[in-house]
């Protein structure tokens, strides 16, 4: 830790909230400072989107429009924490997509539940005839 400047030396014990990868943001921002850029989508991707198979945490520059963030933060399931009460963080969460009403699920269901049963059945017919 003492080598790298980047990091903060921290007393043992203390249980602190996620940072945000807070180095690897700075660094991207220093990039494209000194190249007198702003920075791009999916330029910058904290150890948690890095990880992340689905692909749901992302960051971006929500001031500009353009921006995928903007968008996806403009979509109907987007909501803040604690909204109601005039809570503005940085952070957008989206609501659970639930297919609770698809034709497609329950006729599979239906169909798996045949299988089942019929299984259940010729299972139940060995046993008997041995």
């Amino acid at each position: 830790m003492v080598l790298n400047p980047d990091v903060t030396v921290r007393t043992r014990g203390v249980m602190e909230k996620c940072s945000f990868c807070v180095q690897k943001i700075q660094s991207v921002k220093l990039d494209a400072k000194k190249e007198s850029r702003t920075i791009q989508d999916n330029e910058l991707n904290s150890a948690c989107s890095e990880a992340c198979p689905s692909g749901a945490i992302v960051f971006g520059d929500w001031n500009d429009v353009k921006s995928e963030i903007r968008k996806s933060s403009e979509d109907k399931r987007s909501y803040h924490a604690l909204e109601e009460i005039g809570v503005k963080p940085n952070v957008w969460y989206k609501v659970k997509v639930r297919n609770d009403e698809n034709e497609v699920l329950e006729e599979i269901a239906a169909e798996t539940a045949k299988e089942l049963a019929f299984e259940e059945k010729e299972a139940q017919e060995k046993k008997s005839n041995h």
